[in-house]
């Protein structure tokens, strides 16, 4: 018995030593191994620097002031000052820790600016902070003033069901948010339809999503209402969106006349992508209309309603050049018997006009020229549009009866330059059909176009009759050949500069 009453002091005497030496030694290394550190980082410009110097200034000399007046001494821990110095030991470790929290949460947001699909809600990166709070007032209160929490529970707990009833809508606003940043079925920047709604993500909050539809209005839609609606995303899980147009064709061309105009159309549909193809579909035959579906991908939903917008457009053109006629108004009566051809996109007289325009034609004589009027073929296309490339060329010598284009140098990997201005009464298709070895020769319309392609075998012939004609077109070819050949040297060089101006493309070219 003796020896167990005389154990407790000795017990009690090693503890106080024990946290005497942890005062006197291990607190003074601590704060000279955390000065060593903030020195390190501040050389570095670290922002840990702030951390570790709370640390250093607050924690350490807290700790020691708490180890001397409880372990050492045995202060009873409910006197003010032990309580008073554990709470702001205890304030100063929390605020170290939130330091840190807040360091890696501007990391994380940082990381995620390279891509919004995948960046962490806000909800989740406060949480860290929420706990911190919530843990470090449990401490306080519970642990070193001794609150009985049990009754503000109970109390809390009443008045939560209270809360509940009377804001059971906001809360489930609320609790919609939480699971839409939890779920994440889109992200700001997408396009997407829920019932009414559509237009692009630019907010998501803990109770509201804001979307910008294409008036350019903004839209605040209650999550709630989000989260109860059946949502399409055409952003996810890829940008590819299939745009879908539906129309008529008269009856009296073959579907494959119809199937290649379309696709043409489409093809050149500016925003249309190559891979996957467009496609197109027969969905109706009843005469005197047969009805087809063009299916198109994009890889941008906002740009939809341009894309059927300049499809439309081009069909026109195309339907006109293919020789497929689009469906006439229901109250025009044709009478007609067997096959009818389509309208012609220009009069004959039109035509004979467009070959005077040029000069070196319109030197031809009389019966030549209706010749080769009789023998043209007249094509229409739209702004922007492609008229030739050098890699299909066309075979066959044209006229440009009205509108501007231009014809320039399009290799691949390399900036467009221009080699010539062509207008009016311009030879167009010399340098389409024969471009140098190597490189992409491409004539684009510069306004609404209408081309006279001359029939080949009339056009040679008309050359080896008339001198003049084929030294023209030798000439013409020859220079727009040169300019080629000076814009690939120039970019040899690196000098970005155009080959040639206005005044130098048209040089030579009458």
């Amino acid at each position: 018995m003796a020896r167990d009453a005389g154990a407790r002091p000795l017990s009690g005497l090693e503890s106080n030593t024990t946290w005497a030496v942890v005062v006197i030694v291990l607190v003074p290394i601590a704060i000279v191994a955390l000065a060593e550190l903030d020195e390190r980082l501040r050389q570095r410009d670290s922002v840990l620097r702030r951390a570790v110097g709370t640390a250093r200034a607050w924690v350490l000399p807290l700790f020691a002031l708490w180890a001397v007046v409880v372990p050492v001494l045995g202060t009873d821990t409910s006197e003010p000052l032990v309580r008073i110095t554990a709470s702001l030991l205890v304030l100063g470790i929390a605020v170290v820790l939130l330091q840190i929290i807040r360091l890696v949460v501007a990391d994380l947001r940082a990381r995620d600016q390279s891509d919004v699909r995948t960046s962490i809600p806000e909800l989740v990166l406060a949480m860290p902070r929420i706990a911190l709070i919530a843990a470090t007032a449990w401490i306080l209160l519970d642990s070193v003033w001794g609150v009985d929490l049990s009754a503000a529970f109970t109390a809390l707990g009443v008045t939560s069901l209270v809360v509940s009833f009377a804001l059971q809508d906001t809360l489930s606003g609320l609790a919609s948010g939480v699971l839409l940043l939890g779920d994440r079925p889109f992200t700001p920047g997408d396009w997407i339809r829920a019932g009414d709604v559509e237009g692009v993500v630019v907010d998501i909050n803990w109770r509201a999503t804001r979307i910008r539809d294409r008036d350019g209005d903004m839209l605040i839609v209650p999550n709630g209402q989000l989260a109860s609606a059946t949502v399409v995303n055409y952003s996810s899980p890829d940008r590819f969106h299939r745009v879908s147009v539906q129309l008529q064709v008269a009856f009296v061309n073959s579907p494959t006349a119809a199937r290649e105009m379309l696709l043409s159309a489409a093809k050149a549909t500016p925003g249309v992508r190559s891979d996957p193809p467009p496609d197109v579909r027969v969905v109706q035959i009843d005469d005197p209309l047969m009805g087809y579906a063009v299916d198109m991908w994009i890889d941008d939903y906002a740009i939809a309603p341009r894309v059927k917008s300049e499809f439309g457009a081009l069909v026109w053109y195309h339907s006109h050049r293919h020789g497929v006629p689009l469906p006439s108004p229901a109250q025009d009566l044709f009478i007609h018997e067997g096959d009818t051809p389509p309208p012609a996109l220009v009069t004959p007289d039109e035509i004979r006009a467009g070959l005077r325009r040029s000069v070196v034609l319109a030197e031809l004589p009389d019966l030549d020229l209706e010749r080769m009027a009789e023998s043209a073929r007249a094509a229409g296309y739209g702004i922007g549009e492609v008229i030739a490339d050098s890699r299909t060329p066309t075979g066959s010598l044209s006229v440009l009866s009205s509108g501007r284009a231009q014809l320039v140098l399009a290799d691949d990997g390399a900036p467009e330059a221009v080699i010539a201005d062509l207008a009016a009464g311009d030879l167009v298709g010399l340098l389409i059909n024969d471009a140098p070895d190597g490189h992409v020769v491409v004539l684009r319309a510069l306004t609404d176009c209408t081309l006279l392609h001359l029939d080949a075998e009339v056009a040679g012939e008309m050359s080896g009759r008339h001198v003049q004609l084929s030294a023209a077109v030798n000439r013409t070819v020859s220079i727009r050949r040169r300019r080629v050949e000076r814009i690939v040297h120039q970019r040899d060089r690196g000098d970005t500069t155009h080959a040639s101006d206005a005044s130098d493309r048209k040089d030579g070219e009458a």
